[in-house]
């Protein structure tokens, strides 16, 4: 009888122990869920005097296209330090504007890939983020695209920028004026560079895909937040 007691004790013990991991687990899976969404502060568009110009003239039929392309960087080196969880190109404005996120992680990971004695702080500018359009040359011969001296390479750093953080993650919202896509454009590149080790002559700590001129565009449609914006601007 005495066994028999023991044993219903310490199932229901184990019952417990069983439930509050469980319930533990699906906290922690929820609490991530919710600090992975972009914070409200980078969601709308960022609005300036080129995109406010672009807005006035083409209201409604002003454009606003992304494309599907790798949103993380999944090289060996940097596999899941950066992604743009947001973007898009607006014509009319010749403007790009994309979110960029990195988490806690990541800054451990530079500490380490650069060697650093100490951990840097997640309150300063680590990492400077510019677009790089590569134009074909001789857009008759698609052949030679492998040799760099038939490429056009033009970089863009960003005129603004919108910073925030989560308990996870850090974002910005980067503006990019004087980006236009051409008819002999191949890519467009968002470039990630240390902040202590900028050098464009060297390949960039991360690399993500835009823009390629063989994927379609995707229409992107203004948020009441991105209309707002816009007409806060026009207001002030």
């Amino acid at each position: 009888m005495a066994n028999t007691r023991t044993v219903r004790i310490v199932g229901r013990v184990v019952k417990s122990i069983f439930t509050a991991l469980l319930f533990g687990v699906c906290g922690i899976l929820v609490w991530r869920l919710f600090s992975s969404g972009d914070p409200d502060s980078v969601k709308s568009l960022k609005s300036n005097a080129a995109l406010l110009e672009a807005y006035e003239e083409y209201g409604d039929e002003l454009i606003l296209q992304y494309q599907y392309q790798d949103s993380i960087t999944l090289a060996e080196h940097n596999r899941g330090y950066f992604s743009v969880t947001q973007y898009v190109f607006i014509p009319q404005a010749k403007q790009v504007q994309l979110v960029f996120r990195y988490n806690n992680s990541t800054i451990q990971h530079l500490a380490e890939d650069y060697g650093l004695s100490d951990v840097p702080s997640k309150d300063e500018h680590l990492f400077e983020v510019s677009l790089v359009t590569t134009t074909d040359l001789t857009p008759e011969n698609r052949e030679d695209n492998a040799e760099v001296s038939q490429l056009k390479m033009d970089r863009y750093v960003a005129s603004d920028y919108h910073r925030d953080t989560t308990a996870l993650y850090t974002y910005y919202r980067y503006v990019f004026d004087n980006v236009e896509i051409t008819e002999d454009m191949l890519y467009v590149f968002a470039d990630v560079y240390y902040t202590q080790d900028i050098n464009y002559e060297e390949h960039a700590y991360g690399t993500l895909c835009l823009y390629d001129d063989e994927s379609e565009w995707v229409p992107y449609k203004m948020t009441n937040a991105d209309v707002v914006a816009l007409t806060k601007q026009k207001e002030d």
